[in-house]
């Protein structure tokens, strides 16, 4: 009993100088869930999932990152400390809303990779303030900042989908199929293609795909992860999170 006490009496404290007062009911689920320990645990399957994504996608897209660079932001990614800032036209990049709208720019982009995923890592970082240290209670976590970063991992898994540039190709590679490029361009400059035509698309006609394969979902599942991972933070603190529907998505221009 004594021990239990002293547990709440740290808690409240800590609390008290974090400018929280949490009710009964808050102090009761931070016992009964062990919110703070679940939390802590989302961001780091958030980052094992991003070092996984940035594989895949520099795998996918292999002229859009930097080799120089690959080693440096998977440390950085593993680590959580060591800050890698990139420039952009003379400027030194800090903020995640600068990486993200460079990383899906329209313009020519180089290592359009390196933006996207150094933009998750730095959201992500701030959305958990992981540079404040360790936490006592779920309840030191920002509900406002992790609400933000389920907003925005919706509104980037989209953007990768469907985003292209001034020439009209895709950003990223991702879920496509190289034949679905390739028709694709033919159809762009209003080729009408027969079946035949079709057949001879270099992707088919080398025998590396076929039209039945199903298009690659893998970076849908690493993104729809991440997004559970922040769900399960957001629930921990009693918050349920926000879907935004497709006409949101789609209006959305400036991450938030």
């Amino acid at each position: 009993m004594a021990k239990y006490f002293g547990m709440i009496t740290l808690i409240m404290v800590s609390l008290f100088f974090s400018s929280c007062v949490p009710t009964n009911d808050e102090v009761k689920s931070v016992f009964q869930t062990n919110s703070a320990t679940s939390i802590k645990n989302d961001s780091k399957d958030l980052l094992k999932l991003l070092v996984k994504f940035k594989k895949k996608l520099d795998k996918r897209n292999p002229n859009n990152f930097s080799k120089k660079l690959e080693s440096k932001i998977n440390k950085t990614i593993k680590t959580e400390n060591k800050k890698l800032y990139l420039r952009y036209k003379d400027n030194v990049l800090k903020n995640y809303k600068d990486y993200l709208q460079i990383a899906f720019s329209k313009g020519e982009v180089f290592p359009r990779n390196d933006y996207l995923v150094l933009g998750l890592y730095y959201l992500i970082d701030s959305s958990y303030e992981m540079d404040d240290g360790h936490r006592l209670t779920a309840l030191q976590y920002d509900k406002i900042k992790l609400s933000k970063l389920y907003k925005n991992l919706q509104i980037i898994k989209w953007k990768i989908k469907v985003d292209k540039d001034l020439n009209e190709d895709y950003l990223f590679l991702t879920w496509q199929n190289n034949w679905q490029i390739q028709l694709e361009k033919k159809l762009k400059n209003n080729e009408e293609l027969s079946l035949d035509e079709i057949k001879m698309l270099k992707a088919i006609n080398e025998n590396t795909e076929t039209m039945f394969d199903s298009s690659n979902f893998s970076f849908e599942v690493i993104l729809t992860q991440m997004l559970d991972r922040v769900g399960d933070s957001l629930r921990a603190l009693g918050e349920e999170p926000q879907n935004l529907s497709i006409s949101a998505l789609r209006s959305v221009f400036l991450f938030l």
